[in-house]
């Protein structure tokens, strides 16, 4: 597997840089920019910028985070429940400045961490630094083999 190095900004905006905000996706809704801008609105909620006090039960979180440990992929077709059936509209005029917001959200990512020892994800609960990379690492190759960025 070829895993999104997202730790690695200029990886990252290089292979983004390839995109057109409204390329139209593989699968899914969303297009370029709302995809970036889907990225930076998860690692807002990793680096504590985005409230995602979502109650998951200790076992179901266990359960959940195992998968994090393996090399499995995120399913095509897998939406969490609190995310709309529709794509957000975007925030920012144009898909640099939707790419410079990610790459901004990443280092912010890595600042949090320095201090914070956990933030909530919606779906598999209470993350640590390691474990919010691991998803991170699948997420961003989730998306990025959804325009075919791999």
């Amino acid at each position: 597997m070829n895993w999104v190095s997202f730790l690695n900004c200029d990886e990252v905006r290089s292979k983004l840089s390839t995109l057109k905000a409204d390329a139209k996706p593989v699968f899914g809704k969303m297009n370029g920019q709302q995809m970036i801008e889907h990225l930076s609105f998860l690692m807002k909620i990793s680096n504590g910028e985005v409230n995602a006090d979502y109650f998951i039960e200790d076992e179901k979180s266990a359960r959940r985070k195992a998968f994090l440990n393996t090399e499995g992929e995120l399913q095509v077709g897998f939406k969490a429940s609190m995310l709309s059936e529709e794509p957000y509209d975007v925030k920012f005029a144009t898909i640099q400045e939707s790419i410079d917001d990610l790459i901004l959200q990443t280092e912010n990512f890595k600042n949090h961490f320095k201090t914070a020892k956990i933030e909530n994800h919606p779906f598999f609960g209470e993350l640590d630094y390691e474990y919010w990379q691991k998803f991170h690492v699948k997420h961003f190759t989730h998306h990025f083999k959804q325009f075919n960025l791999l």
